[in-house]
């Protein structure tokens, strides 16, 4: 019979399953079932059942462990260039049938299908590339990863530049601290790909979610005999979207994403088909991105009228998701003046970062990139 751990770890696959997915309400409450049958489930999955599960025998269809030395030592761009010369094959099973007109198309129509894909399905350009090494060839190719760069950094909101968008309009030949022309910046990584994976960036096709989750004591009743005090979990979720034009999004609240992403827009001031006060409240700010790839958010008109607040994120990766989480760094509020008198202008008041968690990105479907 199973145990309470394997029913745990089966949870805890479960969860780790819908968070990839991005349902991160979902994933939140059966990793909460999780770590009431064992409160160090993920220690247990992470360091030992995974291995354990990965090598039984389980038929042909079971899972096979990789050797992630050997993998290492694979040169992916030597591999992806061998494939150069290999030609598209007619899989009919009927030698009367008609060959595919998709057989006879040039690399330049395949590569602007691969754009068009890039552009509006990004699944299916990878899904596409992973059919054959013909498709992997253009797909993981030089171009692929040069279209990418120029699809991408143009559209960030450069910390550096800033001070000269008021003059680009009238002298337009201005060189920018970091220019919109990426090959002016291809040198220094020598490579489009190797641009794509060390250039932080911020992405626009979805949402940043942080889930927070603490434990808060609270009192016995007046005839308790208990000795211990009740405690429970307080669970809290903030939101970040961003826009190519510098603005962002922003909302911090209970309600989980299921009920949030697909109304959370800068265009709206509440969620909608929820009570309508502060904790349902969309704020809106500007953000830029430096160089260094740390973020910086500014809301004038936040949650407290008279305080300026700021938010500083880095960038980071999230093993191979490249650049998907933001990192607290600092977050404090400036006051703004109250009245002709008040000598209390540019006071910096600092917030604790302890209880907050890093924000990671999901990819939403139906965020159109304006």
């Amino acid at each position: 019979m199973p145990t309470t751990d394997d029913e745990a770890i089966s949870l805890f696959e479960k969860a780790t399953y819908l968070e990839e997915q991005g349902r991160m309400s979902d994933a939140v409450d059966i990793y909460r079932r999780a770590f009431k049958l064992n409160s160090n489930i993920d220690l247990i999955y992470r360091s030992t059942y995974s291995n354990k599960h990965l090598s039984k025998d389980k038929g042909k269809n079971a899972l096979v462990r990789v050797d992630d030395k050997k993998v290492s030592k694979i040169n992916v761009d030597e591999l992806i260039d061998s494939f150069h010369d290999v030609h598209l094959e007619d899989p009919s099973e009927h030698p009367d049938d008609a060959p595919s007109i998709l057989l006879f198309l040039p690399k330049d129509i395949w590569c602007h299908i691969f754009e068009v894909l890039i552009e509006t399905a990004p699944e299916s350009w990878f899904n596409m590339s992973i059919t054959c090494k013909k498709m992997a060839h253009i797909g993981f190719g030089n171009n692929t990863y040069k279209f990418l760069c120029n699809l991408i950094y143009p559209r960030q909101v450069y910390e550096e530049n800033e001070p000269y968008k008021s003059r680009l309009v009238v002298e337009k030949d201005i060189q920018l601290p970091i220019p919109l022309d990426q090959l002016l910046i291809l040198p220094h990584y020598k490579s489009w790909k190797r641009m794509l994976h060390e250039r932080c960036f911020i992405k626009y096709g979805g949402c940043y979610i942080s889930v927070v989750n603490y434990y808060s004591e609270g009192a016995k009743g007046e005839n308790s005999l208990s000795w211990t005090n009740p405690v429970r979990t307080i669970t809290y979720y903030r939101y970040l979207r961003f826009y190519p034009d510098g603005t962002v999004a922003k909302m911090l609240s209970a309600l989980p994403p299921d009920r949030v992403v697909p109304w959370f827009s800068r265009e709206r001031q509440h969620i909608p088909d929820a009570e309508q006060n502060e904790a349902t409240k969309i704020y809106r700010g500007r953000f830029t991105i430096n160089s260094t790839g740390e973020v910086h958010i500014q809301i004038e008109n936040g949650s407290t009228s008279y305080l300026t607040f700021h938010y500083y994120f880095q960038i980071k990766s999230l093993g191979q998701f490249k650049h998907g989480k933001l990192n607290w760094t600092k977050y404090y509020a400036v006051r703004k003046a109250t009245s002709p008198e008040d000598d209390r202008v540019g006071e910096i008041m600092e917030y604790t970062l302890r209880n907050e968690k890093p924000f990671k990105f999901s990819r939403v479907k139906s965020y159109h990139i304006e």
